[in-house]
Formats: C-alpha cells, structure tokens, sequence
C-alpha cells in the first residue's frame, strides 16, 4: 500500500523544541528518524501535517498510520565499485538512505550530475533509488575515473535537477559510506511497545570484550502477550541470545530461569525485530525482563544505549532498576551507575490477551460548517468491527471514515469496537464544534498569540494589543491577525529571538496586518520573518526589519504583500518560488544584504507597482522562469537594479495614464531607474517635453521599459518626518523617517541636543533626559523648506544608562563606561541562565576566570555565555575621567573605548603605531568578524566602527595606553 507520510512532523518531533527531540533546531540524519520511528512517534499522514520548512510546531494527537519494522544500516563501499551491497538492497528494502558532501562547485546542473572528490565530511543526505553502471563519466565535471552513478532523490524540490532527481558518479568519494533502509508495515497487530530510548542508539557500552549482556526491565500496563523484541546491532555477524523473564527478583533475573529462551544472528547491523517462537503471558502490574546477550567479534563495545551528550542528545533521562549490564564472567549491574542518564536500546512488543480497546482522532475537531472530517481509527487488540456515531444523528460502520457536518453545532463522537473475546467504547464528549467565526484579543483573552491561535475557529479575527511577543507563531487555520498600535504608532513586536521564524503560514486565507517582525534566524537553516505556504494569503502594512530573510513564499498562489516596510534583510526581502499571481503594492525595500532585494522564481502572472527598493546590497529584483509579470510605478535606486534570468516574460510599464507617480510626476508609466551614484537611466536621459516620462526607452537584457520615469525638475519641494520611539528613557535611540515630497537632493537634520545629521533617515541617540526639538531641511531644485516640530522627542531620566544586550550563546562584551559602585561587578551577570559556564577574560598571558565580586572594568573584553537572548541594564559613575590601559605586545582582550560607535582608526588614537590588528565576535552568527587593520581598506579598512559594549581582539607591536573616548 502506498501512502504519503509527513516529513514535517518527524522534523519537529526530532528537533529541540520537542521534549523527546534531539539538541537541534534543525537537520538530521538516519539515527535520528530512526529514534522517533521506533517509539511509534510517526510517520503520521502527509495531508494531515504538510511540509512547512518554517514550523516548529505539529498537531498534536495525529495517528501513527504504520509501525517500523526494521532499519537495516548497511556496511559502508570500500571502492568505487564495491556496489553490489546496495543495488541487492534496492532490490529487497526499497529507497536508500546516504549522505554526501554537497558543493555546488562539483554539480553539473547540464546533466544533473554529481562528483566530488575531494569533500569527506558530509553536510546533506539524499536517497539512492537506482543504479545506471553504464552513466558516461563524460557527465560530470571534472576528471572521472570511470562510468557509472547512483540515481538519486534530492530534498530540494522538483524544479531542482531533473525533476528532484539527479545522478551521483560511483567515484564519489563519500557516497555510500553511510546507508540505511526503512521498512514497516501497517498491519503488525502489536498493541504494547515497551523501551526507556525515544532517543534511539547514541553510543555503544561495553567492558572491552567481544561478548556482554544487557537488560530492560518493563512492568505491563495490560493483560498482554509478549510476542517479539526490538534490539540494535552494532556491527556485521553479531550473534544474540534472547530472555524472557517473569517476575524478575535480582535486577533483571530471578532463579527460576527464562520464561522464553532463543538465539538468532544478523549479517547486517542496525535496528531489528525478533519475533519469538513461543510468546510469553504477563498480567498487568507484572513485571518481566529482556534480556539480551551481545556477540560481536573483535568489538568490544557490544551494546547500544541511549544517553545524555551535550549538544546532541541532552534530554536522555533515566532510572535505576531500569536498564543493566552484564561482563562475560560478571554479576548484573545497574547502567545508572555507569551514567545517570544511560538505558539500553532493547524494546519489547506485545498484544493485548483481552479484547480491543477503541481509541480514535480527528484531523479537524472544529471549523465552520459544512465540516468535512476524516476520522481514523486507533484502536488495539486488533478489532474486526467498527461502529462510529457522529453525534448528529448519522453513523458509519467503516473503519475510517469521512463525514460532513452540516450545521452548526457542538457533537459528541463515539467509536465502538468489537472481536471475539469482547468489545471496548470510547465516547469524545463535545469532540466537535460547528461554529461561526469568533472575535479574540491578546492578551485580554489569553496571553500569547500562538494561545490564541490555536483556540480560534476558521475565519476569527485576532486582534493583538500593543505589546512585545517573543514567541513563533503557526497559522494553520484560516484566520486575521490584526496589530493594534499604541498612541505612538508603534505596531506589536513579534520576535522569533534569533530561534526560527516569527511568523508562518500553513493555512489558505490567511492576513497579517500591522506588525513589527523580528528575530527571524537559525544557524543551520533559512528562515524568514514571515513564511507562507498557504494560498491567498495578505501580508498587509506591517515593519519587517532584522531578519536573515523578510517574506518567503513558496508554492502559494494568489499572495498580497503590500504596505510594508522591509529592512535589514541578510537574504531576499522578497522571495517567491513556484507560485503564482503574486502582488507586490507600495512596498518600501531597503538595506537588503547578500541577495537580490526582490527574487522571483518559477511563477507566472502578478504585479509589482509603486514600491520603493532601494539602498541594497546585491540588488534590486531578479527573475527567473517567470511569465506575464507587471513591473511598473517602481522605485530603483541600486547598484544593481535587475538581474534577469532566463525564460523571463515582463512588462515594465503601464500605458500612460493620469495619476500621481511614484515620483510625484503627473503620469503612471514605467518605472524610475536611479542609481547610488547618480548615473542611473531616469536621472541621465532627458524629458523634453515634460510629460514626466525620459525620451528614450529603456532597454535591458532583452527587456524594455517604454516609459520610464524620470524627476519633475522644478517642483515644490516640502519637508516633513516621523520617528519612533518618540518617548522613553534615557539613552533613547530613536529612528527618524523622511515624509518629504518633492525631488529632493539633500537633507539637514537638527535634533535639539546639538547633533545633527544629512542622512535621508538617520537614527540618533539622545543621552541626557529632556524634551527636544527637531527640524528638517530638504533641498532640491524647487528650492529649500524647513519643518521644525517641538517638543518631538521626549526623553525621561528614569531608567538605565545603558543596556548591554547579550545574543543566545557566547558574546564578547565590556563596560563602556564606568559603572557604578554597587553595581559595577559580576554580580551583574547572577540571574543571567549560563548553562554552567563561567565569565573569563584574557590578561594578555592566559585566560583568567572572572567571580562575582570582581569590578568589570571599561577598555577589557569578557566573554559572557548566554541559553537565551537578554539585556542586562549598565549604570554609569559620574565622568571624573577618562580610564586608561597598558596593553602589551601580542594579543590583548579589550573593550571599545566609550559608549559611542567610533571608527578603528579614531578608537586606537592613543596607540599610535603600535597596534597592527583588531577583530570583534558576531554574537548572533557565533563567529569572528573580518580583521581591521591599521591602514587597511574595504573591508578590512579601520574606518570601520567599533561597537560601544562590544569587546575586541587587539595584536600589539609594541607595549601603548589604549584611553577611553567618551565624547561622540
């Protein structure tokens, strides 16, 4: 039977978020889906968790619709063609299991072929479903020695090789070193399945001898049948002795002796079944034992356990009494004396010896009517008979059946089920809610959205009060999700705190609407601050800022994002794959980093019109495979304003029509095409005749904007800006954004506290508390005007100096200034969660240990670990001065020099030429940043800034007095 399981609900349930999931958020490998299918956590039923790469959380209560069986791991080619292992293994298991290392330098995306000779510490896995020995060599890129190639399954979707598929030389220097098969059946009829291992075989135990016994002690929980055991093979011809004991009474044996006694061997390692010749009786309360003895020639680390290992497997618990061991000549010991943590991966299987017992779920439980529900059986004991009452009246005599309610209501549901030897009833009293759409708000209601979320009907509205949220949050059902903005105008903070992706949509129909989204970011994997998976989807006027990745859609169709303000992306702020009529309207796109601002990929049909994308750093919008796009009404001002790939049909303007432009000119049209230095088409070709269009098309990589814009010369212009916060304690960092109309060519901000900037849209730190001015000077060829608002800012003496914001994981941080007696150690640090670590500094000799009564000093680094994201409040003396340090030659662990950002070359003033490097720690990527060095450039240049708070490594030529600057 062929059926479609859920690849998203064994990739949350074995990832860190889940209490019997792995240390990771994300990946994975062989050992750890055989973990979560071994203790029948899944696989669960496609349709009823669909893939969402973004999720971290699955419904809850889905059936287990198959059992694992068995995981064979096959010995690993010894050569390029030690291949007959595997092809037998197609042939008797199915699809394989394998890891590569994937580069894309070595894939040939012509042939779709693959070769690396080179790499040989794997970071993908793939699946072999076929062989080709007679796959010319002349297919991939490089030198090969000879034909042949795996036919392979990707994981990255069917626009990817040939169909998802692709080739894999059998000259690959790591393909086919690990392999792994599933097998399971739907049909096995065990009813029980004991074990202490839902993390499955992390290690091996042994006492160094070829041969040792292990045991798990279970107490039934029914009257049962013990009819076959589960256990793992470490290695090729390991031989197994099997026990059964009842009523154990000296650890895992009493004197009576096995109750079932059988021995088996295995060829091949991984997990198995053993079926026994002659099952066992037990009773419930009883206790009873499995014992298994280990022969594994020339290994002596005979024993799978599970296990408690830091960064991979931290959540393994264990008991005494639960699992032990045994040395060849030795008595029985208890694992937990070995490691508290430890249990032996032996499982026992078993049926019930009494009638079947009912148990069912729903894949909907609530919705509004007509409700069509699959309900599914999950019933023990092996039933032959089913009987459902759904509760308005109608039943059904299938095992799993579907029913539509049809009118509103709340229904309970019962499933009775029958055999020989007796029947069991299980009744879900109000199971099921027919009802209209609701009204929630957050937190009157409840105190987070996700709460909220996942009580709501089909079609509710959420609205989400002014407030900071940090949490992810899953849309899977048809729902608005509206922010309500305090007096400022601020939007609801939703803030994924650097862990995965604040918000994601798996549901049809589904708006978001006036939020601040943040924090989007894993280390392992793409994630953005809103993914969409789901049709008709409306992203509506919200401020997406500091993400790895804005908006990312992928196989949605019909999907608005407008209104919104996207920036400080580290990829796409705008990504669409596979998906079609997409709407980008009136969108402003700024500071995206190392991808195209906007990407397109794969779809057909959409219109993007009046967005501002601008001021980013790979560039504007790229194309791909896409088909009757309406470009048009835009603003670009980018290095690069368009890349165009292949297979692009776009229409880059829209007949000359009246209307106000994206410019201000009188005329729709094209769009207008800028560049950071000036040069760009719409700022370099003329309009003569004024109609606000430029004389001449513009025509690029075999595309043409007929009307492109271009600047009204003389109008008006009018200042006029915004900011947030606009209120709050001092020091205050505030943002300010230009509302100027007009063609502007230069500005002038004055902030009421002496600073100034020409920035477009500065950001300002106001240090001292008071209330502050602020004006803005525009400049352009329609001439000048100033707007000056008082009042604006407003900034209270109440709270801390400064606050010293800590990343999840090691930051390298310092005291900007110095604090305050009392307040001025590492005490500061005591509540901080640090998972055991301590706060060290380097004196310039050797790493020193810092303790809760030592005074943090300015101008030195420390390194301060943190399990989540936190800031902590600093409180700064009285400036009396200006503190100094001698750093020595060699390495030094400073701090920047002040609590303002200030370059490398001014930070080091007082060294003169004695300091050659100077390198920092990105908290939130765990990792160095590039060097600084003295008299450097670009990237290495030491104009760049050093951050205040931040530490830093510093290389000495010779001995200097490194001086604080605390004046900006």
């Amino acid at each position: 039977q062929v059926q479609d399981f859920s690849e998203n609900n064994l990739k949350n349930h074995v990832s860190t978020y889940y209490p019997d999931g792995f240390d990771y958020a994300d990946g994975g490998n062989d050992l750890m889906a055989a973990a979560y299918l071994i203790r029948w956590g899944g696989p669960v039923p496609d349709k009823q968790d669909p893939y969402n790469p973004y999720s971290f959380k699955s419904p809850e209560n889905l059936p287990v619709v198959a059992h694992i069986l068995d995981v064979p791991m096959l010995p690993g080619r010894s050569s390029p063609s030690d291949n007959d292992n595997i092809k037998n293994a197609l042939m008797q298991f199915g699809c394989l299991y394998t890891t590569l290392n994937f580069d894309n330098g070595y894939y040939n995306a012509v042939t779709a072929s693959y070769y690396n000779p080179d790499g040989i510490i794997p970071n993908h896995a793939v699946t072999i479903i076929g062989w080709d020995d007679s796959f010319s060599k002349l297919n991939f890129l490089g030198e090969v020695p000879g034909d042949g190639a795996f036919i392979c399954a990707n994981s990255w979707g069917t626009s990817w090789g040939k169909d998802g598929f692709f080739y894999i030389s059998y000259y690959d220097i790591l393909i086919g070193k690990r392999v792994s098969a599933f097998q399971g059946t739907s049909s096995d009829g065990y009813d029980g399945n004991y074990g202490y291992d839902p993390l499955g075989w992390v290690s091996s135990f042994g006492f160094g001898y070829e041969e040792a016994s292990a045991a798990n002690v279970f107490r039934a929980e029914d009257n049962e049948v013990i009819e076959a055991i589960g256990l793992y093979i470490p290695q090729v011809n390991t031989g197994v002795s099997i026990g059964v004991y009842i009523d154990p009474t000296d650890g895992p044996v009493n004197n009576k002796g096995p109750d079932v006694y059988e021995t088996t061997s295995y060829q091949i390692p991984g997990y198995h079944i053993y079926r026994f010749d002659t099952p066992v009786s037990v009773k419930k309360g009883q206790d009873f034992s499995v014992t298994i003895g280990y022969l594994t020639p020339d290994y002596g680390f005979p024993v799978p356990v599970e296990y408690s290992v830091p960064g991979y497997s931290s959540k393994a618990t264990a008991s005494p009494g639960q699992s032990w061991v045994k040395a060849p000549d030795g008595a029985w010991s208890d694992l937990t004396k070995w490691d508290t943590t430890a249990n032996v991966c032996i499982r026992a299987y078993t049926k019930r010896s009494v009638g079947p017992k009912a148990s069912f779920v729903a894949d909907l439980v609530s919705g509004i009517p007509p409700l069509v529900v699959h309900f599914t059986d999950l019933s023990t004991g092996i039933p032959q008979r089913w009987l459902w009452q759904f509760g308005d009246g109608a039943s059904s005599t299938d095992q799993n059946p579907v029913h539509t309610y049809t009118q509103e209501g709340t229904y309970t549901v019962s499933l009775t089920v029958e055999r020989q030897g007796g029947e069991s009833k299980e009744v879900k009293k109000g199971y099921i809610s027919t009802n209209a759409p609701t009204v929630i708000t957050v937190p009157d209601d409840h105190s987070l959205i996700q709460a909220a979320v996942d009580v709501a009907r089909d079609g509710s509205t959420i609205y989400v009060r002014y407030g900071y949220y940090p949490e992810k949050v899953t849309l899977d059902k048809s729902l608005t999700l509206t922010g309500e903005s305090n007096p400022d105008g601020q939007k609801p903070i939703i803030d994924a705190q650097l862990t995965g992706t604040p918000v994601s949509i798996t549901a049809q129909g589904v708006t978001i609407e006036n939020f601040s989204l943040t924090g989007a970011w894993t280390s392992t994997a793409i994630r953005p601050a809103i993914a969409i998976r789901g049709d008709n989807a409306r992203i509506i006027n919200n401020w997406i800022f500091e993400n790895y990745a804005g908006i990312r859609c992928e196989s949605a169709d019909q999907i608005a994002i407008e209104g919104n303000i996207i920036w400080n992306s580290t990829v796409e702020a705008v990504y669409a794959e596979s998906s079609s009529d997409i709407s980008l309207y009136n969108n402003t796109i700024l500071l995206t980093g190392s991808a195209p601002a906007v990407l397109i990929m794969n779809g057909e049909r959409g219109i993007i019109r009046g967005n501002v994308i601008a001021e980013n750093g790979d560039s504007g919008i790229a194309l791909q495979n896409v088909k009757n796009l309406q470009i048009y009404d835009n603003f670009f001002n980018n290095s690069i304003n368009f890349i165009i790939g292949s297979e692009v049909q776009g229409v880059w303007n829209h007949e000359k029509a009246s209307g106000l432009n994206i410019v201000k000119g009188p005329y729709i049209g094209g769009n207008f095409w800028a560049a950071p230095d000036g040069t760009g088409f719409s700022e370099t070709h003329p309009d003569l005749n004024g109609d606000g269009f430029c004389d001449e098309v513009f025509t690029f990589d075999g595309q043409s904007d007929n009307l492109p814009l271009t600047s009204p010369g003389s109008e008006t212009v009018v200042a006029d800006f915004d900011a947030l916060p606009k209120e709050g304690a001092a020091p205050l960092s505030v943002r300010f954004s230009d509302l100027s109309t007009g063609t502007i060519n230069s500005y002038l901000w004055n902030f009421g506290d002496g600073g100034t900037s020409s920035e477009k849209e500065p950001i300002h730190l106001y240090s001292l508390s008071g209330s502050y001015p602020v004006s803005l000077t525009v400049t352009g060829p329609g001439g000048s005007h100033t707007t000056t608002k008082p009042g604006f800012v407003t900034v209270t003496g109440e709270g801390p100096d400064f606050q010293l914001s800590l990343s999840q994981g090691w930051n390298l941080v310092t005291a900007p200034m110095p604090l305050l007696s009392g307040s001025n150690t590492a005490a500061l640090f005591a509540d901080l969660d640090s998972a055991g670590h301590s706060i060290f500094t380097f004196n310039g000799t050797t790493w020193v240990l810092v303790t809760r009564d030592e005074v943090i000093s300015p101008l030195t680094g420390y390194w301060v670990y943190s399990t989540t994201s936190v800031t902590i409040p600093l409180y700064f003396q009285p400036v009396t001065g200006v503190p100094e340090r001698t750093v020595k030659i060699g390495w030094n662990c400073i701090g920047s020099p002040g609590k303002y950002q200030v370059s490398a070359k001014i930070a080091m003033a007082s060294l003169g030429n004695g300091w050659v490097y100077l390198f920092g720690f990105n908290p939130a990527l765990q990792r160095y940043d590039e060097v600084i060095t003295k008299g450097g450039s670009g990237q290495n240049s030491d104009d760049r800034t050093l951050k205040p708070a931040s530490g830093y490594w510093l290389f000495m030529e010779k001995e200097g007095l490194l001086r604080g600057i605390y004046t900006p």
